[in-house]
């Protein structure tokens, strides 16, 4: 069994809530490689982690982001919606991630929101927040609008890029001839229906990281597979049955 990369996704959101200060905290209490998160950009500019575009179903507000001020997004809380024990939790900027991530020495899977709301500039203020940090080797992104990875590959070759899609395509081989993306994010279901697909990513030398894999027998098909990377919202489960 290859040794894959095992990172929570959202954080560790099964028992805590997602995208939270808490939720990445714990991936560092586990054995696993580092986290998965969610950028969008607010009304006032600032980078922010959050999966839906609007604040309603994880936390006390109500809104888009793009419709919301930083400090606005500050005043609401994020973790009572998934238990009292969690109220408090805010909202972190992708900077206080990064830094969080360099000291913690975990790597991170940045997915740009920008297939529902597309944000101007966020590839490039992405690129620049990751070598700022100098983290280029330890940070990578993904999307579902692979346009936007193809600029983000343009923009800062020197970070790796993936290509998230839920459901089979037509002819991948050809569809990546066209693409400049270095690694494939399927969902983990497209192999048990495709599970020869990994033979086609890796002769051409990407990487395939699945999400989102939240069972023992699901993840050991997928490591038995030889799949690069699992993602999924109990780290400390995949640690287990990757055997760390």
């Amino acid at each position: 069994m290859k040794k894959a990369l095992l990172l929570g996704h959202r954080g560790f959101s099964g028992p805590y809530p997602e995208n939270t200060p808490l939720a990445f905290q714990k991936v560092a209490e586990t054995r696993a490689d580092g986290i998965e998160t969610d950028v969008h950009i607010c009304k006032s500019g600032e980078l922010v982690l959050c999966h839906d575009e609007k604040v309603d179903r994880t936390s006390n507000g109500h809104g888009e982001i793009k419709d919301l001020t930083y400090d606005e997004l500050l005043s609401l809380d994020f973790g009572a919606w998934k238990s009292p024990d969690f109220a408090g939790q805010r909202i972190w900027t992708l900077g206080e991630l990064l830094d969080f991530c360099k000291e913690a020495k975990l790597v991170l899977n940045l997915e740009l929101k920008n297939g529902i709301e597309f944000y101007p500039g966020l590839e490039q203020r992405c690129a620049a927040e990751i070598r700022a940090r100098h983290m280029e080797d330890t940070v990578f992104v993904s999307s579902f609008n692979h346009v936007s990875m193809q600029r983000f590959k343009e923009l800062a070759p020197e970070i790796e890029t993936g290509l998230l899609y839920e459901s089979p395509l037509q002819d991948m081989a050809h569809y990546l001839d066209a693409c400049n993306a270095d690694n494939v994010h399927p969902c983990w279901h497209v192999f048990e229906y495709q599970p020869e697909l990994i033979e086609l990513f890796h002769g051409r030398g990407m990487k395939a990281n699945v999400w989102t894999v939240n069972d023992e027998k699901a993840a050991r098909f997928l490591l038995d597979l030889g799949i690069d990377g699992l993602i999924g919202n109990y780290p400390d489960m995949l640690c287990r049955v990757a055997g760390r």
